[in-house]
């Protein structure tokens, strides 16, 4: 798959963030749009292909409810997680299913409008998303452990999580670390529409027009040292989740 300019914001946002040192509270949020996922397999249960995922871009939306006498009006004090993975989205493609009335997303409620102590927004549990194929076997994702850690500094592009991903009778849990925004970093180098190569700099920050590339990633320089291009994904990854994730 190309994930080649996959690039959702900025570093002129992010720099937005960082202006002041004295940093006002911030409210759980997360960057808006998609986010490269590692999957790393924690056990399996049942026969099959289900602990064969090594990662994703998935989706993530924070949304604020009505009130409950209002609901024209959002209700600030209250927060909810929004999370759809790309996969299940193909696999309803190829099965040539309606997304009307399908439950790819997963919903869930944030603790807390505003991080913990340690800057992290949970969504302990999530409803499940699935799609039923053809054939009859369902493909389900439940993810439970949400942890974003949000600073005005970082507004929610860090991601950490659990997730069981179940194929029918297959049943995988994963450690799921995601990084927003998603960036490809896979390269055509025979122009013949296959990414057969990679290029770790263009998971860079930093522009460098001399080399072709007149801007940065888009992914926030103080992640540089913790960022990874992955060699099957062709994303830029995150190596290690923050401390407050782990």
């Amino acid at each position: 798959m190309n994930w080649q300019g996959i690039q959702l914001g900025g570093l002129s946002v992010l720099a937005l963030f960082a202006l002041s040192c004295d940093q006002p509270p911030a409210d759980c949020t997360t960057g808006h749009g998609a986010f490269a996922a590692t999957y790393t397999l924690v056990e399996k249960q049942g026969m099959g292909a289900c602990d064969r995922l090594e990662g994703d871009i998935i989706g993530l939306e924070k949304y604020n409810p009505s009130q409950a006498d209002d609901p024209k009006k959002q209700d600030l004090t209250k927060a909810k997680l929004r999370i759809r993975p790309l996969k299940l989205s193909e696999d309803a493609v190829d099965e040539g299913l309606s997304f009307d009335g399908l439950a790819l997303d997963s919903v869930g409620d944030f603790l807390s409008a505003t991080p913990d102590e340690s800057n992290v927004c949970s969504v302990p549990q999530m409803t499940e998303a699935s799609i039923t194929l053809s054939s009859g076997a369902e493909i389900s994702y439940s993810w439970s452990n949400v942890k974003v850690y949000v600073t005005t500094a970082y507004p929610g592009t860090q991601m950490a999580a659990d997730l069981v991903y179940s194929e029918g009778d297959c049943s995988a849990t994963y450690r799921v670390l995601a990084l927003w925004p998603a960036v490809g970093c896979g390269v055509d180098a025979n122009e013949d529409g296959i990414e057969e190569d990679i290029d770790p700099t263009l998971c860079d920050p930093q522009a460098d027009p001399a080399a072709g590339r007149p801007t940065g990633s888009g992914i926030n320089p103080d992640f540089e040292a913790r960022v990874e291009c992955h060699p099957d994904l062709h994303l830029c990854v995150l190596r290690e989740a923050p401390a407050g994730l782990n």
